[in-house]
């Protein structure tokens, strides 16, 4: 810990560079006089970068979606945002928590704001959240009946449609809002496994498999809002989705040892599971005198029943049938309380959060080698934090201390396992300077996490991946440590972030021989042995717009871990660097009609004790807006199908487990909107337990 401050200190002190904000500028002319108006297109303060939309070519995209990946520090991998180095953020949208990924693609990019990227989140969040994206939306008033819908058609190997449907209604202080979400998709892919085994006996097995998956989603709110002038509002709503999945898997397996005559067999599986989930959520937010508070509560209950039949025809030997059935439920019971007020030059800001969390899995198998257990997991968890903000001069600091104490019960098949229970208490502290040097401007800070393992990393379910193959969690993981330190600058249009992680107790995925068969590889979570070091490096450059027609955005990152993993009784450094490539392009063309042209690189690199491979993709969109209701749009997704290969190799003992996987991404797709009368939903709740919905 002490180390970590002196460099906080040194990095303070050689920080004099010169600069100058970040803007757009515009000509207008009157009268022969040329007028030059500027604004920041981003900026920092004590919590992270603020990216400007409104006003800026970012609104000619189609959705938030969309839109994040055009903002420094974040990725859009085909849908999935991530803030590189972080993994996936917690997103708010006007304070509210998106719990559901395709919320991102029913919101149009013109009605947003500013997107502020915190990439070291202070005590206010929870320990578990690594990076935060804070979405907000332009006011639009007026009361009366509105409605926003998109239909989505696109062709991958199959045709799949996307549906959705908002519509509000206001009258003065009411806010009263419904939402249908609906996804049909199809498609298939396939892999390829490679497993070496160096021991008592060397094995080896190769496995090509093929599958078919159907998707759908069904997603519904209905909620309303209530505002007594500027000082008080509440709220509430209920929502349920509901998705079922079907996947047909066919493929052929080859397994030898010790160089002798492979065995061969043909596996058949048909793959059933229904997914259904409830959450009410409710809020209050008020101003009483120089205070503010606001309370959130939300009770989530989740179902998951999945049937899974395998059919084996060994080469000589009978065909054997495998029925393996795993029913889950999980019930949440979550508070939070935040209370603020300004304090001097800043503010001083407390809170509290509660959660109660219930989870059964009850797996059942009718093969001698996988046993049938029912586990339950109990959890309460409790967290306070204070934190307080203040600016002398051209200095600010914001800091603060978070307590969190978690009791959990760990049961299997009725009985508590003691070993496996237990209470935590752990004090995580955070600290964020902003300082601007002559025209440059600073934020450098520091932050301990600790991230506690997925209930599915938790539960002792074996699932059956081929003959030779099982895959399990471990109900003894512990949690994983993480101390951030965080530097990040703007000088004109360049963004700069740089981030040194120290992770302690790593979850990582080891090979081992399955207990009751040593020809069968299992796959289980455990705690890495040694800690690992991580440095990220992030430069985005977004110069404005060139000849008025063309506005580009580049971004190039750097992420390098320094770990060492045990492999064939040697030491393995897994230090490759993955390096990160993104060119962004926007072409306004006449008669309202906008090019999107957009490359993404990623190179090969190390993550844990895994490789990975590299891989590219190209992707072009033509919009065209005809009125201010409607507009329509054709995506051409990776055009050359290069994102369709992706390699994995899993480095672990005396294993090495390679897996490539094919699944295309290139697709068109066509896209419609209407919108009449849309604003802004007045709802302002943050949703409560976020960390524990994540983690159910």
């Amino acid at each position: 810990m002490k180390q970590i401050f002196l460099i906080i200190a040194a990095i303070i002190s050689a920080v004099y560079v010169s600069a100058q904000n970040d803007s757009i500028s515009r000509d207008y002319n009157l009268e022969e006089v040329v007028i030059t108006a500027t604004r920041p297109l981003s900026k920092l303060d004590n919590e992270g970068i603020i990216t400007t939309v409104v006003g800026t070519p970012l609104q000619t995209l189609e959705t938030v979606n969309e839109l994040l990946g055009y903002i420094p520090g974040v990725t859009n991998q085909n849908g999935s945002i991530e803030v590189v180095g972080k993994g996936q953020p917690v997103i708010y949208l006007n304070g509210r928590k998106l719990r559901n990924s395709s919320e991102l693609g029913q919101i149009p990019a013109s009605k947003v704001k500013e997107v502020k990227v915190i990439n070291n989140p202070s005590v206010r969040y929870g320990s578990e959240v690594n990076s935060v994206i804070r979405i907000s939306t332009v006011k639009e008033l007026g009361d009366g009946f509105s409605l926003d819908t998109r239909g989505v058609a696109g062709a991958r190997h199959y045709l799949y449609t996307k549906e959705f449907l908002n519509m509000n209604y206001r009258m003065k202080d009411l806010d009263i809002f419904v939402g249908l979400d609906y996804t049909n998709s199809k498609s298939k892919g396939s892999r390829y496994d490679i497993q070496n085994y160096w021991g008592s006996k060397n094995r080896n097995s190769t496995s090509e498999i093929s599958a078919i998956r159907r998707n759908q989603m069904l997603d519904g709110k209905i909620g309303l809002n209530y505002s007594t002038g500027s000082k008080h509002c509440f709220g509430a709503f209920y929502q349920h989705s509901y998705k079922p999945i079907k996947v047909n898997t066919s493929g052929k397996t080859s397994f030898s040892y010790n160089g002798m005559k492979p065995t061969d067999s043909d596996v058949m599986r048909h793959e059933k599971e229904i997914y259904s989930e409830n959450l009410i959520d409710a809020y209050y937010s008020g101003a009483w005198g120089s205070w503010t508070i606001d309370a959130t509560f939300d009770f989530l209950w989740r179902k998951n029943n999945a049937n899974q039949q395998t059919i084996e025809a060994i080469t000589d030997f009978p065909a054997t049938d495998i029925a393996l059935r795993n029913k889950s439920n999980g019930r949440m019971f979550a508070g939070e309380l935040h209370v603020a007020r300004p304090m001097g030059n800043g503010y001083l800001r407390f809170g509290t959060e509660y959660t109660n969390t219930n989870r059964i899995e009850d797996f059942l198998s009718n093969a001698s080698s996988i046993i049938s257990h029912n586990n339950k997991i109990s959890e309460n968890n409790i967290g306070i934090y204070g934190q307080f903000s203040q600016t002398l001069g051209l200095f600010t600091l914001q800091a603060g201390m978070r307590y969190e104490h978690i009791n959990s019960n760990y049961y299997e098949n009725g009985f508590k396992k003691n070993n496996q229970s237990g209470s935590y208490n752990e004090f995580l502290p955070s600290i964020s300077m902003v300082l601007p040097v002559k025209q440059t401007m600073f934020q450098l800070s520091y932050s301990r996490k600790y991230n506690r393992p997925l209930y599915s990393q938790l539960s002792s379910t074996v699932h059956y991946v081929d003959q030779y193959t099982y895959e399990t969690g471990n109900p003894n993981l512990k949690n994983t440590f993480t101390d951030n330190l965080s530097l990040n600058l703007r000088y004109k249009w360049l963004m700069v972030m740089a981030t040194y992680k120290h992770i302690h107790n790593r979850i990582i995925t080891v090979c081992t021989e399955y207990p009751t068969d040593t020809n069968i590889t299992l796959l289980r979570k455990e705690n890495s042995q040694n800690d690992a070091n991580n440095i990220e490096l992030i430069v985005s450059a977004a110069p404005g717009f060139i000849g008025k027609v063309y506005y580009p955005m580049a971004m190039i990152g750097v992420v390098s871990q320094f770990y060492d993993i045990d492999f064939k009784e040697g030491i393995k450094h897994m230090n490759r660097p993955m390096v990160l490539t993104r060119f962004n392009n926007i072409f306004k063309l006449p008669e309202n009609f906008v090019v999107s042209a957009n490359f993404n690189y990623r190179s090969s690199f190390d993550s844990e004790n895994i490789h990975m491979g590299h891989t590219w993709q190209f992707d072009l969109s033509i919009t065209k807006t005809f009125n201010k209701h409607w507009d329509a749009r054709v995506s051409f997704n990776d055009i050359f199908n290069t994102a369709r290969k992706n390699n994995m190799t899993i480095f672990s003992g005396m294993y090495e487990f390679n897996t490539v996987t094919f699944n295309t991404l290139r697709s068109i797709e066509f896209s419609i909107g209407y919108k009449f009368n849309t604003a802004k939903s007045k709802y302002q709740g943050k949703g409560a337990g976020n960390n524990e919905k994540e983690r159910l």
